[in-house]
């Protein structure tokens, strides 16, 4: 089990950092280039800072795959608010945030996670789970499933194109817009 003492300050690596660097690599490499000792090199310290954090590699790997999950949370939230316009709007904002951040390993990234899912049958088990909750969610949250499906469905093209041509994340402000548009809302 990991320690939970504090590091000492030439190990002063925070969780988060780790898990930054590890969403980058598995967005770039794949799981596979997901290691500890590349990560390390990556990072500049040893390997023995990790262990401040994590048990061990699968430990790291699980909490990508959960922190990946945990964000269906922000339909639920919607789901919930008063002003559902506004909530349509957050969601749609902040899944732009994300597929522009996801670049960096600032958050979890949609491309890197599906990719891991076809090379691994228990991801992909519990990804196809995550995505049918959050496909779900969606359509609860715009009152119209195949509105719902449509949006999701474009989101997908949109991630994978943005995989083969950067600068294509640009786009994503001319997709909002035009996806408030359609669910009558000024962009």
């Amino acid at each position: 089990m990991a320690s939970r003492r504090s590091p000492p300050q030439t190990q002063a690596l925070s969780r988060e950092t780790w898990l930054k660097a590890a969403r980058k690599t598995l967005l770039l490499r794949g799981p596979s280039g997901v290691r500890v000792e590349s990560l390390a090199r990556v990072l500049g310290v040893t390997k023995g800072s990790f262990y401040w954090h994590f048990r061990d590699r699968s430990e790291l790997l699980a909490g990508l795959l959960a922190e990946w999950e945990a964000e269906e949370e922000l339909l639920v939230t919607a789901l919930t608010a008063t002003n559902r316009k506004d909530a349509i709007r957050a969601v749609f904002e902040e899944a732009g945030r994300r597929a522009r951040t996801s670049e960096r390993g600032d958050s979890p990234s949609d491309a890197a996670i599906f990719a891991w899912a076809m090379t691994d049958k228990t991801v992909a088990r519990r990804v196809r789970k995550s995505e049918e909750r959050r496909m779900q969610l969606l359509r609860e949250l715009l009152g119209d499933g195949d509105l719902a499906d449509f949006f999701y469905y474009a989101y997908q093209g949109f991630l994978l194109r943005r995989r083969r041509v950067p600068e294509a994340s640009a786009d994503f402000e001319k997709i909002l817009a035009t996806a408030l548009r359609i669910v009558g809302m000024k962009p």
